[in-house]
């Protein structure tokens, strides 16, 4: 009876073992399985059909991208010319009569090239002025506002000036 225990244990043991492996590749192969279909849905495809699918959008992502190169380099020729940096600022011309009527505005384009124009506001009457920048100067001479407002537009910001 002794030499039939440890052999009826041992037989026991394994089929236990070989049970809980049974289980275990069960539940790795159920999550799998959830993963799968969290993946790619219930209705998985072989992954023939995956690959087919992703030459399909991958041959539509390519089609657009060729559509949009050449208006990107439309974009890209006319951007140098366009405004790209504003400066503006409000000021009193007159110490002490009236409020901040008048003011600068700079429309540079990436060379620092655009116009500066100026509005001066009087009791009489405004006038504006008009003064063309070529790389952050000008050949008409510049007021100190104007001057400011190509400073705040070369450096991309817009403040209040006080004098």
């Amino acid at each position: 009876m002794l030499t039939y225990l440890p052999q009826f244990l041992s037989q026991h043991l394994v089929a236990v073992g070989l049970v809980a492996a049974v289980l275990g590749l069960a539940w790795f192969v159920f999550r799998l399985y959830r993963r799968w279909n969290l993946v790619f849905g219930r209705n998985a495809k072989t992954s023939e059909q995956l690959g087919a699918e992703f030459g399909k959008r991958l041959a539509a992502a390519e089609a657009k991208l060729r559509g949009l190169e050449p208006r990107i380099g439309r974009l890209e020729a006319v951007a140098p010319r366009n405004i790209q940096k504003v400066g503006f600022l409000r000021f009193n011309p007159f110490e002490r009569t009236g409020g901040d009527q008048s003011f600068v505005v700079a429309l540079l384009d990436h060379t620092d090239s655009g116009v500066v124009i100026s509005s001066l506001y009087t009791r009489e009457g405004v006038r504006i002025y008009a003064k063309e920048i070529t790389h952050g100067e000008s050949k008409h001479q510049l007021s100190g506002e104007e001057r400011s407002a190509i400073t705040q537009a070369q450096a991309g910001a817009m403040k209040h000036h006080e004098d």
